[in-house]
């Protein structure tokens, strides 16, 4: 998988988690901007995600 086809399909996962969130009995409103706020904070480190999943997957197709 390509960095920009990780980038879309994470920012999409977190997007969908975001509206599940909002739409949940179980939390809080108030709480919610801070979740939300947790959630783009991951989106923020989506580059240095990928560069470890990257980098883990090269380690193992060396390996074997």
């Amino acid at each position: 998988m390509y960095s920009d086809k990780f980038e879309e399909n994470y920012t999409q996962i977190l997007h969908t988690l975001l509206k599940v969130f909002a739409n949940s009995s179980e939390v809080e409103p108030e709480k919610f901007f801070d979740l939300a706020s947790v959630i783009e904070k991951l989106r923020d480190a989506s580059p240095v995600l990928y560069d470890a999943i990257k980098s883990l997957e090269d380690e193992q197709s060396k390996a074997t």
